[in-house]
């Protein structure tokens, strides 16, 4: 908020940007991130324990090839998962009779 105008105690309140952005972890939403990042760091564990520490390096990949699609999917439409998850339960046609 500028000062140069005089504004009314209570009447002003700063919008913070999360109201209408979306919160976003290296270019992807946060939730989306977080769970791919579990996914293959769980992953790289048990990868590391059964298979042997050179096949650690497989998950790891996958996590920056499967990121960078993520950040792909948010940069064409920012609001890609809750458009994926109405059109798996509210069962969207893709064509409608008038």
């Amino acid at each position: 908020m500028t000062r140069d105008r005089e504004s009314i105690e209570g009447y002003h309140a700063p919008i913070h940007r999360a109201v209408w952005e979306r919160i976003l972890r290296l270019g992807v939403p946060r939730v989306w991130a977080t769970v791919w990042l579990v996914i293959c760091a769980y992953t790289a564990l048990l990868f590391g324990t059964v298979l042997g520490l050179t096949w650690v390096l497989a998950p790891l990949i996958g996590w920056v090839v499967g990121h960078g699609v993520l950040v792909l999917l948010t940069q064409s439409d920012a609001q890609w998962d809750d458009l994926a998850l109405a059109h798996l339960t509210r069962r969207y046609r893709g064509f409608y009779d008038a």
